[in-house]
């Protein structure tokens, strides 16, 4: 049972102080001692809080007010405790695939969380990301989302080699030859992948997408990766202002004296939801693929 949660959130909401005020009284009457990051702290005037980064060492349960940028961020602090907490992701934005429940519909969840016991527990896929500059290991961060290799301000074309290691054997996929290239998990498919025009991947799939970034070549498609591959990227020949940026909120720079080494994560993140979720109810509704009503016509 949860004797502990977490709260982190967005300031930039209307109403952002009421949201939170209630959902500590809600947790106070369910004798849940409530534990604030300072940015929810921050929204109700008070300092009693603990940094986000640091959060999930202190908490059984971790509830995501906001988009799924704070989602991620909320990862990134069970990923940096080493604990393995789950995480409920309310929806105070626009898309939301990450943070699923409603604001409307928070207390209802949430009465089946704590009152009712009616929950699962999903198990979502993370990658490892290694940067190498030559056999020196620059970091070495565990990713939810995506790992992006993009240009920065000039508009050239970068040459990414992209090598598949099988069995320690190597074996060249593609040099690509594009704006970018982006190495999704399945949660991450519905965000820059999709945008790029790569598959969305069902959630608790154990495998990642690699798509190219408006490719010269047409014929470079997405590409779907089994778990057990290692993936290698490298820049052929001089490139200048080139990014790579991991789950969107931290970047290196990096030319082609590096390597990058993208692997399964032994580590995973566990999302708490409705036992009775639907993954595509979520997404007819995100995406607007609801069924279009056809109007009787009379002549």
């Amino acid at each position: 049972m949860f004797k502990r949660v977490g709260v982190i959130s967005k300031t930039n909401v209307e109403n952002i102080d009421k949201v939170i005020r209630q959902l500590i009284d809600y947790l106070d009457n369910q004798n849940v001692k409530v534990v604030l990051g300072c940015k929810a702290a921050e929204s109700i005037g008070s300092k009693n809080c603990i940094k986000r980064a640091e959060l999930a060492l202190y908490v059984d349960l971790i509830i995501v007010l906001g988009g799924d940028g704070t989602f991620i961020s909320a990862t990134r602090s069970i990923n940096k405790s080493k604990r393995d907490i789950p995480i409920c992701g309310v929806n105070l934005g626009t898309m939301g695939f990450l943070t699923e429940v409603p604001l409307n519909d928070m207390y209802r969840v949430l009465d089946n969380i704590f009152v009712f016991k009616k929950y699962i527990i999903e198990e979502r896929m993370m990658i490892d990301v290694g940067l190498y500059e030559g056999d020196n290991l620059i970091c070495n961060e565990t990713v939810f989302n995506d790992a992006v290799v993009n240009k920065g301000a000039l508009a050239r074309i970068i040459p990414i080699k992209t090598v598949a290691k099988i069995n320690d054997k190597e074996h060249v996929v593609a040099i690509y030859h594009s704006d970018g290239l982006i190495i999704s998990t399945p949660s991450g498919s519905t965000a820059y992948n999709l945008a790029a025009g790569g598959p969305i991947i069902y959630p608790t799939m154990d495998s990642f997408v690699c798509t190219p970034i408006c490719p010269h070549t047409l014929s470079n498609r997405p590409l779907v990766i089994p778990d057990n591959i290692e993936l290698i990227l490298k820049l052929e020949g001089e490139s200048e202002d080139v990014m790579l940026t991991l789950d969107g909120q931290i970047g290196y720079r990096i030319d082609e004296s590096n390597t990058i080494h993208i692997t399964k994560s032994k580590r995973r993140i566990k999302i708490l939801t409705l036992e009775n979720k639907n993954y595509f109810d979520i997404l007819r509704t995100k995406l607007g693929w609801e069924e279009r009503k056809i109007r009787n016509i009379q002549c």
